[in-house]
């Protein structure tokens, strides 16, 4: 029988008399602080608000808006970032030794039935809207590896960087290939971008902090790790031909062909530099794009979609997040050369809500969400040689803090999640491509609906 902490159960009695269903305390995978280092949270409270304060306006609140039309022959996909922005995995499989988390006296794992049941019910829902490709601009995973708050001793001893590298690709050998395994039981293929998660979660600067410390000089180990287990084939070749020849995203950003009418180009928008690391590409990736959207344009692509983590317009919804987005914006020499590329729209995550803005003749769509948190979301999209549509589908879940799986990082995420309903569309956008070239927005609604 697994023991519950005192303060759970102190939390479960006051959730009770609240009238309560469920608990939710502070995001164990979004920051709470300006900072960003989600270790650090503010006070929790039964309701899940700082100091009482009940969450209002989210996306789970949100009306639902009448269904896109269907496009004939269209190719589709799926939009998912921050899925899932949570360690997920049976730590108890293949044979490994169990590690018994001390603070509750249960076996520490990072998934259970429920879990594994919300998720069959959200994927399956993703591959039933015929397409097999899924975009995730980054957040796959918690990430917050290389040390163990518990002293469970899961993967190992963090008490030296040697230890705390060593550690951090047990887990990646681990919690990567639970992820993968995922989409390949829905026949679904991933197509991933680094997230700040992917390497060790901001903040990467602080004075005499040994783990942050730790984090920002490790930070080209940690992309080398997350290319080879989820941009390398088992064969050890890059699973996508196009990537920029040198530099530090040259195993991280590539280009892929996803269908006749369709390019997606996916970044590597941290860049560690001076002493820090920086939302910014570098010069090499900033060069290779450039070549990328010349010859989508030499080869009259109809569709030129970009995918990086952060956004790079400002006035975006956001929900749980630590407000992470791109140096400069719609100011930045990215930005330039996405207008002048020809890029039709940039998908990006980070902000776990939904908004999408109209900037010099871009679609940015900032979108995403938090499983654990019951708010799982996500955008199909139907594309044709002269048509886009697209629909943000949310799926209303309930969660349960009574207790809680284990994770490396101080909390964990609910022990209690279900997802009992069909998602509803809560935003459409519908456009097509104009003579001179140009993307028109025809029509929208709700969280879909540009913002000027």
């Amino acid at each position: 029988m697994t023991r519950r902490p005192l303060g759970a159960l102190l939390a479960v009695l006051v959730a009770s008399a609240l009238g309560c269903t469920s608990v939710a305390p502070p995001s164990p995978s979004a920051s709470a602080t300006p900072t960003g280092d989600h270790s650090a949270t503010t006070k929790p409270t039964a309701d899940g608000g700082p100091e009482g304060r009940l969450p209002r306006g989210g996306p789970r609140d949100r009306p639902a808006v009448p269904s896109a039309p269907d496009l004939p022959g269209a190719y589709r996909f799926v939009s998912a970032p921050d899925f899932l922005n949570q360690d997920v995995a049976d730590l108890t499989a293949d044979g490994r030794t169990e590690h018994v988390d001390p603070r509750t006296g249960a076996v520490a794992n990072s998934t259970n039935r429920e879990y594994d049941a919300g998720l069959r019910h959200v994927m399956d829902e993703m591959a039933s809207h015929g397409t097999r490709d899924v975009l995730v601009a980054g957040d796959l995973v918690e990430g917050r590896w290389g040390r163990d708050d518990s002293r469970s001793g899961v993967f190992g001893p963090v008490r030296t960087d040697r230890q705390r590298m060593r550690a951090w690709r047990r887990a990646a050998a681990v919690y990567y290939p639970a992820y993968r395994q995922r989409f390949a039981d829905h026949d679904l293929r991933i197509l991933p971008a680094v997230g700040d998660h992917e390497i060790g979660d901001d903040p990467w600067k602080a004075p005499r902090d040994r783990w942050i410390d730790f984090k920002r000089r490790h930070v080209p180990e940690f992309k080398s790790i997350f290319a080879d287990e989820m941009l390398t084939t088992p064969g050890g070749r890059p699973r996508f031909s196009q990537h920029p020849s040198k530099g530090p995203a040259q195993r991280t950003a590539y280009a892929v062909r996803l269908d006749a009418h369709v390019l997606l180009v996916t970044l590597d928008v941290f860049e560690r530099r001076g002493g820090d690391v920086h939302m910014s590409v570098d010069p090499d990736q900033l060069r290779w794009l450039r070549r990328v959207l010349r010859q989508a344009r030499a080869d009259e692509v109809p569709w030129v979609m970009v995918q990086g983590h952060v956004p790079m317009t400002g006035n975006v919804r956001a929900r749980n997040s630590s407000h992470l987005s791109y140096e400069k914006g719609d100011r930045s020499a990215l930005w330039r050369a996405m207008v002048d590329g020809g890029v039709d729209v940039y998908l990006s995550g980070e902000v776990h809500d939904q908004t999408v803005h109209q900037v010099d003749g871009i679609l940015q769509v900032s979108h995403g969400s938090l499983f654990y948190r019951g708010e799982a979301s996500y955008v199909v999209g139907q594309a044709t040689a002269d048509e886009l549509v697209l629909e943000n589908h949310q799926f209303r879940g309930e969660i349960g803090f009574e207790d809680r799986l284990w994770t490396t990082s101080r909390q964990g995420a609910p022990g209690h999640i279900s997802y009992p309903d069909a998602s509803i569309v809560t935003g459409t956008l519908e456009a097509h491509r104009t003579r001179s070239g140009g993307l028109e927005v025809d029509g929208s609604a709700g969280v879909l609906e540009p913002r000027r």
